[in-house]
């Protein structure tokens, strides 16, 4: 019989700070913006995707750290650093990270733009054409929008918008031989383009200025008899890490508006200031803004690198972009079917964004015009803006079916679209529930109920991602399609739960946060310790976006420890540190960023040769187990099965864009021969393509084989 081992004690050398870990993520993406093998129009994309993160980053997670030292809290993370610490080590290793992001813009990407025609003209450089053409823009399309602001000794009350770029402006005028100097502001709103065309003759397929460039060169408009003598542009970011107290509102609503009014005026929580900006006029920006030395990022180029998104996204320039992959349809459903007669055969597993979502989409239309079917519910977390799912909630409500939706109220930055679209349901006749009092609702579950021959029949829907057919094109997800009766009474069951503050019951197959998901999974990770234990194979294969709770790192230690072999494939933040002597020598973890966002939670556990499999909404982050509602669903269906296990090894054995994480927190690609590399997404590309080719190569006529004469 084996010999138990001695448990390691965890201490905080073997855990990396959450906030490094999520730099860490930033800098791999940045990394792909650096790849001299892909086009430049995608490199330009994934550069505009850390910008876009970074704000959110500094919104959230910077502005909770912010309030924390203010509160003089010296509580330390799981990694032994204090809040003060945590902050001082973000700005030195984010101040690293924008320089290299503009040093990748301007030395590497801008020259392949121009190269291609891709130009980004400054008045200096504008010939006397171009220069009366956007005056003629600017007149007509700017000038009228923009409202300078006058800033006196009451500036302090002037709210300067989040995100957006904004001038300074110092303008100086004369009269009866008095000379005085007063400052003005300008914010650029969203809804003007930022990249303004300009016709070039010469040699440019796309040239353009951009929007701030436009206003500074035409300043002297708004000022025809005074002169403009020096601004500054800049950018700040608010803190966004503040919630509704929902424990104690009577109308969520109402407190939630109030929330999102609260954040245009939250305290400053970084502040860009573009190169080459007067030192008074910086003083002023930083007075005005109320901003910090340490909090002051002088950025040696344009504000704002979420513009990429937009050159990236240019028509004509195909041969500077990726070669796309078509989502293909599902085998498993045949086409001009309905879907619920497809679900009826069998269970459906979907590989987003590889098979297309429209299965999903096609399961709440069908049903809202179906006549059997008598009530749907669901979850809303993050839906697209013109979302198919909610137009067809709303048909089917207004056919007089039962609808009941809960809307996720306070989804971080989706508050006021959910807030929007939930009064939109509401009038259509759907009963709403704004979300679950002291928690997120963050499971993705839809269920159709339908009459069948004098029998009600449950069909539902369990995902990994967001009920959002735009992101579903870009994110890779599992769904899970079934009419198993044993589902179905556990989907009603969550149902009653979340919506009528039913007592919680256990579930048959389902498991939910904050009510024994995190048990379960703890539990099959102990199973598979005390196998190890016992002397059996063991092995343990989770992918993730997050791997942060201190609970779940522990089992995995331990498990480690006892001889399983842990496999992780985590997207983003890692406080887990594998390959430490004693404790994580049989864990090895691998993040891959490609062209797809990766997304799905999948979970597999050996179970002596028999795996458990799962699919789940949560991450293993302590929000996802304690703080949210979450669902954790099992897939049994022996195709489905294999078909995820195969989805794991393929993620496991990617050299091409998997980077493995050393024990020091540094992560890097394998040493792979050239021409060797193997990439998951593109084998996974090309195998939703030949089950598509198979499909249609199916023959129409059975023909017999018959013996030869």
């Amino acid at each position: 019989m084996p010999i138990p081992q001695p448990v390691v004690p965890v201490t905080e050398e073997h855990f990396i700070n959450r906030e490094l870990s999520w730099l860490a993520f930033n800098e791999r993406v940045l990394d792909e913006a650096a790849r001299r093998d892909l086009p430049v129009l995608e490199r330009l994309k994934f550069l505009a995707i850390t910008a876009s993160n970074l704000d959110e980053f500094f919104m959230v997670r910077v502005g909770a750290l912010q309030l924390m030292r203010e509160q003089g809290r010296r509580a330390k993370d799981a990694a032994g650093l204090t809040p003060t610490q945590q902050w001082e080590q973000i700005q030195q290793r984010a101040g690293a990270f924008v320089a290299r992001q503009y040093e990748i813009l301007e030395t590497q990407l801008r020259p392949l733009l121009e190269e291609r025609g891709i130009r980004r003209l400054r008045a200096d450089g504008l010939s006397a054409a171009q220069r009366a053409h956007l005056e003629d823009y600017f007149m007509e399309h700017v000038f009228p929008l923009l409202s300078p602001v006058a800033l006196d000794d009451d500036a302090a009350r002037v709210t300067v918008p989040a995100l957006q770029i904004a001038l300074l402006c110092s303008v100086v005028s004369e009269q009866d031989g008095q000379r005085s100097r007063r400052r003005v502001l300008f914010t650029l709103p969203s809804n003007l383009p930022r990249h303004v065309p300009v016709p070039d003759l010469e040699a440019a397929a796309h040239a353009y200025v951009n929007l701030e460039d436009l206003l500074e060169l035409f300043l002297p408009r708004y000022f025809p008899s005074e002169k403009v003598a020096a601004s500054a542009r800049f950018r700040l970011s608010r803190n966004s890490d503040i919630a509704v107290d929902d424990e104690s509102s009577s109308d969520l609503a109402s407190e939630m508006e109030d929330v999102l009014e609260a954040r245009l005026q939250s305290p400053t929580i970084r502040l860009e200031i573009e190169a080459g900006a007067p030192r008074d006029l910086v003083k002023a920006v930083r007075d005005l803004c109320g901003a910090r030395t340490a909090q002051v990022y002088t950025v040696p180029g344009e504000l704002d690198l979420r513009a990429g998104f937009q050159i990236a996204s240019l028509s004509g320039f195909d041969d500077l972009k990726v070669e796309p992959w078509d989502s293909q349809p599902s085998p498993l459903i045949v086409p001009g079917e309905s879907i619920f007669d497809a679900i009826r055969r069998g269970d459906i597993l979907l590989h987003h964004p590889y098979e297309s979502f429209d299965p999903v989409l096609q399961l709440v239309e069908e049903a809202a015009t179906d006549g059997n079917v008598i009530a749907i519910k669901q979850i809303l977390y993050r839906t697209a803006r013109n979302s198919r799912i909610i137009s067809a909630l709303i048909r089917a409500a207004q056919a007089g079916k039962h609808v009941t939706v809960l809307v996720e109220l306070k989804a971080r930055f989706d508050e006021a679209r959910n807030l929007e679209r939930a009064e939109e349901l509401l009038n259509a006749g759907a009963q709403i529930i704004y979300g679950v009092r002291g928690l997120k609702t963050h499971a993705k579950i839809c269920l159709v109920m339908r009459r069948e021959a004098g029998r009600l029949i449950r069909y539902m829907h369990f995902g990994t991602g967001n009920y959002n057919e735009a992101t579903a094109r870009l994110y890779t997800d599992v769904s899970l399609l079934t009419a198993r009766p044993e589902f179905g009474a556990d989907a009603s069951a969550f149902f009653n739960t979340v919506t009528g503050r039913s007592r919680f019951v256990h579930f048959e197959r389902i498991s939910m946060a904050p009510f024994g998901l995190r048990e379960r999974l703890l539990s099959l990770i102990r199973s598979e310790t005390e196998r190890a234990r016992q002397g059996e194979d063991a092995a343990i294969w989770l992918k993730m976006n997050a791997l942060e709770d201190r609970r779940m790192i522990e089992a995995l230690y331990e498990a480690s420890q006892a001889g399983v072999q842990v496999r992780l494939n985590i997207r983003g933040i890692c406080c887990l540190r594998p390959g430490v002597r004693g404790v994580s020598d049989n864990i090895s973890v691998v993040s891959i960023i490609d062209r797809y966002l990766e997304h799905a939670r999948i979970y597999w556990f050996r179970q002596g040769g028999r795996p458990a499999i799962f699919i789940s909404s949560a991450d293993f982050m302590n929000r996802n187990l304690s703080k949210r509602v979450e669902l954790l669903v099992p897939v049994e269906d022996k195709e489905a099965k294999k078909r995820l296990t195969h989805l794991l090894e393929t993620h496991f054995a990617d050299t091409s864009r998997g980077r493995i994480l050393r024990l020091d927190g540094s992560w890097v690609l394998p040493a792979t021969p050239a021409g060797k590399e193997q990439s998951s997404q593109a084998v996974f590309a090309r195998q939703a393509s030949q089950r598509a080719r198979a499909r249609g190569q199916s023959p129409d006529v059975l023909v017999p084989h018959v013996p030869k004469s």
